[in-house]
């Protein structure tokens, strides 16, 4: 059953992919990619979410474990985008949306740390 989540994954993936690079060229392919994306991403977690009920692991670590890396994929990707902001010369439309994500980070990282 991991092999086939790991399938449906990789299928959300490369449609959430093709979705993204059609905003611009086909409107109409573009808006019906949004609901085979969401479609396949609900597809794959039903089948972890099944996996877990099972009783087995996705990640093989400890519950503290998993909290901490949440938390840290989170901080990883806010610095990312901070460092990316700081290091770029940007319009001030990618600039403002780059601050929204960070600021949606960080939101959730305070979330997180909660959990810590």
């Amino acid at each position: 059953m991991k092999e086939l989540h790991k399938k449906a994954l990789k299928a959300y993936t490369e449609m959430l992919q093709i979705h993204i690079d059609t905003k611009t060229k086909d409107l109409l392919f573009h808006k019906e990619t949004e609901n085979f994306y969401e479609a396949l991403f609900e597809i794959a977690h039903k089948i972890w979410e099944r996996y877990v009920d099972l009783d087995w692991e996705i990640i093989d670590s400890s519950l503290s474990s998993k909290k901490k890396r949440a938390n840290e994929i989170i901080v990883n990707l806010k610095k990312e985008i901070e460092d990316y902001q700081a290091n770029n010369e940007l319009t001030l439309w990618t600039d403002d949306l780059l601050w929204g994500l960070a600021d949606d980070l960080e939101d959730m990282e305070w979330t997180s740390k909660a959990f810590l």
